[in-house]
Order: structure tokens, then sequence, then C-alpha cells
């Protein structure tokens, strides 16, 4: 009964105890770098292709942990020697998390940089893509003004990117279980350019970023890498290739809304420019046929406007000036020659002062 009573009277002083730890945990979880908010990481750049939508993130600031996680040795010296160790003999994963205490506890110590590229490069070898990514971001965004790292430096750290995410674009379209999110995907090719916007392979960054969305089927989306890269980079061989993606891409989304006037003039817009520029490109051939298509389809819409307001509602100054539209935007079409002679009969209608003399 005696010891009863002694649990009992502990109770109290365990819940405040609990009530505490729980009024530190917010700090903890900031602490502990979990990624309770990208904040201005996620923001977008000024010249509207940036990191709005950005799923591949670099973790928040790595700071010292309350609990959990905390380093096993008294200085980073000591860490980086532990979790060198630890690699060497076969214990990644201990090896990583042991490189990782050493970036929370000593973030600016020198030893930092070289311990966020073992948690990076051990998170790849794991196969855990999206954490090394996410790592890899880390290292260049605290790290990568820095001297090289084991021969690794800002570029080199850029490239593993670039391979990281080529190995995930890969797997897009692979099924529920295994197929990655294609936004991730995207958002790692833009967070690329922007970490790189000189490198030669920068073009192709946004060419891939928006192959990614085509294989989705979110034409809208590749639209946007693919203008980007057209503005960004007139001298890269993939300009045209991105012309015609973005032409392809307004071209399907016309299809979608047969009716809509403006994404219809948007793609035969976009397909002739880039047929101008390249008639011989590999993508020239079906172009044509789009552009063939499209050119009739507008034609039918604005005579069919046209006739609207000369048969329906009888109104032959808005038919007159609808026909004349009709006559300077598809002056060739099969219909030009019939709409001619209706715009003479309606001018000669509306007599000398333009009033209309059939009323």
């Amino acid at each position: 009964m005696a010891s009863e009573a002694r649990a009992f009277k502990t109770l109290p002083g365990l819940f405040a105890a609990g009530a505490i730890l729980l009024s530190f945990a917010p700090g903890v979880w900031a602490r502990s770098g979990m990624p309770a908010s990208r904040g201005a990481a996620a923001g977008g750049d000024a010249d509207g292709y940036g990191l709005d939508r950005d799923e591949a993130a670099a973790p928040e600031l790595k700071e010292p942990r309350f609990w959990f996680g905390r380093p096993d040795k008294d200085t980073a010296a000591e860490q980086l020697a532990h979790a060198s160790r630890l690699e060497k003999a076969g214990s990644q994963r201990g090896a990583r998390r042991a490189y990782d205490a050493l970036v929370h506890e000593w973030g600016d110590a020198p030893e930092a940089a070289e311990a966020q590229l073992g948690v990076a490069a051990l998170h790849e070898a794991a196969g855990n893509l999206v954490a090394a990514f996410r790592e890899y971001q880390y290292f260049i965004e605290h790290y990568a003004s820095g001297a090289e790292v084991n021969g690794l430096g800002y570029q080199k750290v850029v490239e593993q990117q670039f391979a990281v995410a080529n190995s995930l674009r890969d797997k897009l379209g692979g099924g529920w279980f295994s197929s990655p999110d294609v936004e991730l995907v995207a958002s790692m090719f833009r967070h690329i350019v922007r970490n790189a916007p000189e490198w030669s392979r920068a073009p192709e960054c946004m060419m891939l970023e928006g192959s990614a969305y085509e294989s989705e089927g979110m034409d809208a989306e590749a639209i946007v890498a693919y203008d980007a890269l057209a503005s960004r980079y007139p001298a890269s061989g993939l300009r045209l290739d991105a012309l015609y993606r973005a032409g392809a891409c307004r071209y399907r989304i016309s299809e979608k809304f047969p009716r809509d006037e403006r994404s219809l003039n948007h793609a035969l817009a976009a397909l002739s420019r880039a047929y101008r520029e390249d008639p011989r490109h590999p993508m020239a051939e079906t172009a044509s046929k789009q552009i063939a298509e499209l050119s009739r389809r507008r034609a039918t819409m604005l005579f069919e406007r046209a006739e609207f307001y000369d048969r329906i509602r009888d109104n032959p100054q808005a038919a007159l000036i609808a026909y004349e539209q009709f006559l300077a935007t598809c002056p060739a079409s099969a219909e030009a020659p019939w709409v001619r002679d209706r715009v003479a009969q309606l001018k000669t209608l509306a007599g000398p002062s333009g009033a209309d003399a059939s009323k």
C-alpha cells in the first residue's frame, strides 16, 4: 500500500514533467531539422521560373538537438573520425547518423562540410534519392562556397544532384507504388537551374523538367519550362526543341477546349513560330499538319461567328465587321470568295453613310 501511495503521489510530477517536455517540443523539432515549414526556401524567383512549387527543398537549418541524435564524441574532429570509422566498417546507417549529428551539433565547424557530404552520399548509396538530393542542396546552401571537400566542389555536387534527379525521372510512369511525384522531380531540376544557371547542362535541366510534366499529361506546366528555356538560353541547341515542344503542348490544350479561341490562337502562333525558325526540324512535319488543322478550325470559328451575326442576329453592321475580320485572318480559305461577295452586299445595303438600308 505504501508503495502504491508513493506511486500515486509521483503522478502529478510525471504529468508536470510531460507538460514541460511538450512545451519545449516545437523548439526541439525545429532544432532537429524536421521540415515543419519550408518558409522562404519555397518562394518563387522574381522572373516567374522559380520554386513556388518546391518539393525538393533543403532541410531546415540543422541546430543542436535536445535529446535524440546527439553526437557520441566531444568534439567535431572526434565525431568525424568516429563517423568515418563506421562508414569504413560498413555501417552506413550508423555512419550517416554520426555525420548528421556532427552537422547538427557543430554546424559552423570546419568538419561540418565533409560531414554534410557524408550524409548526402550515404543517402544516395542507400537509394534514398529524395533525401540525398535535399542533403546535397543543404550542402550547396550552407557549405559550397568554401574549398573542395574530398574532391567535391560546387559543380561536382550539382552534377550529383543532376544524377539523382535523372534517376528519379526514369522512374516516372512506373505505377502508383514505384513512380515518384512528378512535381518532386520537376522541382529538383528547377533547383539545379537555380544553383547553376550558367552550367552547360542548365538548359537540359529545363528540357527534362518539361518532358517530365509532359509524360504525366501536365501540358500547361511543361509550357512554363519550355518557354523559360527558349527565353533564358537563346543560344542553346535545345531552344528550337523547346519551341516545338511548347507548341505541341499548346496544340493538345486547344484540342481539349475546341471552342476556346484564345487557346487555339496561342497554339497556332507557337507552332508557326517554331516552323518559321526551323522548317527542317524533326517535329516540323507534324507541326505543319497541326498548323493546317488549327488554321481550318480558326477559319470555321470566325466564319460561324460572322454567320451568327448575319443570319441569326440579323445585325448587318456586326456581321460586316466579323466578315472583314475573317478575310483579314483567313484570306485563302475556301469560304473567302463567298465572304467577299457578302461583304460587298452588306456595304451596298449600308449605303454611302454607312447606315443599314435594309431596315
